[in-house]
């Protein structure tokens, strides 16, 4: 799974030369603000496809469905629970292989709103409750994580007008199964036009974790 992630190594430079490879970016210069511990609920930096030109947003990051719109993100009152309660910040790819039942909460985002969302590193803990012990995965030749993403648009009754997004996760391999049974899908640039297309990616693409690309820092 991915519940933390790290942006603290980005700079705008490089993110637009990536992007740029492969379209125009149409979002001028921004200052990203690393973080060193990104967390769900919090505003983070994506790249979607606006008029074949990448854009750059920042969006809540657990994604909220279109179709809730006019409900309240948070709870109106204390024991209302009437606010938006289900965890989105990571999707399971299994939602979306050949003959999978689909969340209706993720599916129409699939099919038509795929974004990249960069990152230095993800972290993830293992060991007994009272002695977690974090560890940082990062690539091992230092260039940008870009995790497969989904976004949507939602108009709640409380915060008006937001976008929001989840980082999508498969089972984990190799090394990274040492420390999780999931990991995110991570895109490298040659993946991202078949991702951000709205053709069904196959299983083998959803399913292609590339541990031996990333290294573990504890």
């Amino acid at each position: 799974m991915c519940g933390r992630f790290d942006t603290s190594q980005l700079t705008w430079q490089e993110l637009f030369e990536a992007l740029s490879v492969f379209l125009d970016v149409k979002t001028p210069p921004q200052n990203l603000q690393p973080d060193a511990d990104i967390r769900p609920t919090t505003d983070q930096w994506l790249a979607r496809v606006e008029d074949g030109a990448f854009a750059l947003a920042k969006a809540r990051w657990g994604l909220v469905p279109h179709w809730r719109a006019g409900k309240p993100l948070k709870d109106t009152a204390k024991g209302a629970d009437d606010g938006f309660k289900l965890t989105t910040f990571n999707c399971r790819v299994e939602n979306f292989l050949p003959g999978a039942k689909r969340s209706a909460v993720f599916a129409d985002a699939f099919a038509r709103r795929r974004c990249l969302v960069p990152a230095s590193a993800w972290y993830e803990w293992t060991g007994p409750k009272d002695h977690r012990v974090k560890h940082r995965f990062q690539r091992s030749d230092g260039s940008p994580i870009w995790f497969a993403g989904l976004w949507d648009r939602c108009v709640a009754a409380d915060v008006g007008e937001f976008d929001s997004f989840t980082i999508l996760t498969a089972p984990s391999s190799g090394g990274l199964a040492a420390y999780h049974d999931r990991a995110p899908l991570c895109l490298e640039p040659e993946d991202w036009t078949a991702w951000l297309s709205k053709d069904p990616p196959s299983q083998a693409f959803l399913t292609n974790i590339r541990p031996d690309r990333f290294e573990a820092r504890s």
